[in-house]
């Protein structure tokens, strides 16, 4: 998968798939986790493209973040400060 310069590989492997651990852990579960600018641009443009698996929201430590759910099941989080939130902060 490809986006601008971010370019994630995964690893195949023959009939694998993923197991579903987010019952066992009500914080999140992710295979990749990864932090990106303007979060909630990306977000809008993968929204309509891939599987969202958790849908844009605020995160304890001031952040947004969202969940993909990818081939064979994995998870990739992402997260990120988003510029109109950073500008609303520095006015507060």
């Amino acid at each position: 998968m490809c986006q601008d310069s971010l370019e994630v590989m995964l690893q195949r492997v023959v009939n694998h798939q993923n197991p579903d651990l987010h019952r066992l852990r009500p914080g999140g579960v992710s295979d990749a986790y990864v932090r990106a600018r303007n979060v909630c641009s990306l977000f809008d443009s993968l929204r309509q493209k891939m599987s969202i698996r958790r849908e844009l929201c605020p995160i304890p430590y001031g952040e947004l973040e969202f969940e993909l759910r990818v081939a064979k099941g994995y998870v990739f989080g992402i997260c990120g400060a988003d510029e109109v939130i950073l500008k609303f902060k520095e006015l507060a």
